[in-house]
């Protein structure tokens, strides 16, 4: 009887999945300075409340975040242009929310929201996910504009940042039973 209750505890995990736990990560952006130089801050401190149903790629949902404080380029003087731009104090992170992982004919397209700046939008991401045994490794890159998300690129003079900020993510999860 108590094998029986154990197997009957432990089935809906083997056959619904689990949680995915981060083993690595970073996520880069890249806009620049018209008539001037390549911003390129980057982030290795990610966040990630992920799971995956089925053992099937189809079937992960859940966050991604990061702190803007730790989103940093080459230059400390951009970066706090950059955490004013955001409302850091206000707003600290941009997360975003997986709810849908769609499968294309060579790449899988994330369907979720990204909530950057207070402001939650719809935002569809071509990207390759690879399985391997328990690992997963997602590669993605899409692009924003900081404006649909209620914010103004900075300027100096007659130098503005470009509204569109390419982002190249790279993260590996692990399975965890």
């Amino acid at each position: 009887m108590v094998k029986r209750i154990m197997f009957l505890l432990v089935l809906p995990l083997a056959v619904f999945g689990g949680n995915l736990s981060l083993t690595n990560g970073l996520i880069q952006a890249h806009t620049k300075v018209f008539g001037d130089t390549s911003i390129n801050p980057s982030v290795k401190n990610i966040q990630a409340d992920l799971s995956m149903q089925n053992n099937n790629i189809t079937g992960i949902k859940g966050t991604i975040s990061f702190p803007i404080i730790d989103f940093k380029s080459s230059e400390s003087v951009r970066d706090e242009h950059m955490q004013k731009m955001f409302s850091m104090t206000t707003y600290p992170s941009i997360t975003l929310q997986i709810n849908k992982v769609n499968v294309q004919k060579k790449h899988y397209v994330i369907e979720g929201i990204l909530n950057m700046h207070g402001v939650k939008k719809p935002i569809d991401i071509n990207s390759s996910i690879m399985q391997n045994g328990d690992t997963v490794a997602i590669n993605a890159n899409f692009s924003v504009k900081v404006s649909d998300y209620g914010m103004e690129p900075p300027s100096l003079l007659f130098f503005t940042v470009r509204d569109k900020v390419d982002i190249n993510a790279s993260i590996t999860l692990k399975t965890e039973e």
